[in-house]
């Protein structure tokens, strides 16, 4: 079982896994622990529209982190990036 963890930081959009077949344009967390991209639990894998207005902001969120993907089930909006 993955621990839960709370992450804060600022969301961009960004290109990832660049040449294989999972690339695309994703949103991404960026913190002091690294880079991140954001899912929501239970959201689409690739393109979560949900998570568009994200972009340019600073969040505080909670979730697990897997493969280098954060899957966040909670997200609170703390200002602009």
């Amino acid at each position: 079982m993955l621990k839960p963890v709370r992450l804060a930081g600022h969301v961009i959009r960004k290109r990832i896994n660049v040449g294989s077949k999972s690339d695309h344009e994703a949103v991404v967390l960026v913190c002091t622990q690294g880079e991140f991209k954001l899912r929501r639990r239970g959201g689409r894998a690739f393109v979560d529209a949900a998570l568009d207005p994200l972009v340019g902001n600073r969040i505080r969120a909670s979730g697990i982190v897997s493969a280098g993907q954060f899957i966040v089930d909670a997200i609170e909006v703390t200002g602009d990036a």
